[in-house]
């Protein structure tokens, strides 16, 4: 195995490989015959099967390269890639700005974030509608008394 390696800097087989050794000789039984990541990959182990005798890591790492739909991403890939707003600048537009929803009653949805004994105060006194109870009491607050 090669000593003192970036291993963030290797590319993804390499790097799976390189811990499946590790993985073996941390968790697996000495007397057991240990597979290459490659025959790990295409062997009909399970995940648990694979974690047990490698390790959590190999066992990820075994699931992605059986992955159909995963590939490693060449520097091409990465040369060819742009940022979202300047891909698609309305839709990244329209994700940043926060609106509150509305509804015929003239009232907003949001989510607001309150100290817990100022909403048990709420929820402790008669009746269910403490919404409003709350809304009457910011009402009062912003505006006064002659608004509420």
């Amino acid at each position: 195995m090669k000593e003192n390696v970036d291993l963030d800097k290797l590319p993804f087989a390499e790097y799976a490989a390189i811990m499946a050794e590790i993985g073996a000789r941390k968790h697996g039984n000495p007397d057991t015959a240990k597979l290459s990541f490659e025959e790990l990959v295409s062997s009909d182990m399970t995940f648990s099967e694979i974690e047990a005798g490698y390790g959590e890591e190999t066992a990820i790492n075994a699931g992605i390269a059986r992955d159909p739909d995963t590939r490693e991403l060449t520097a091409e890939d990465f040369a060819r890639m742009r940022p979202a707003i300047e891909v698609e600048p309305d839709l990244v537009e329209k994700s940043l700005r926060r609106k509150c929803k509305e509804n015929p009653s003239g009232k907003s949805y949001t989510t607001v974030y309150i100290d817990n004994d100022l909403l048990q105060h709420f929820l402790d006194e008669a009746g269910p509608d403490w919404h409003k109870r709350l809304n009457d009491t910011l009402r009062k607050a912003v505006f006064g008394d002659e608004q509420a």
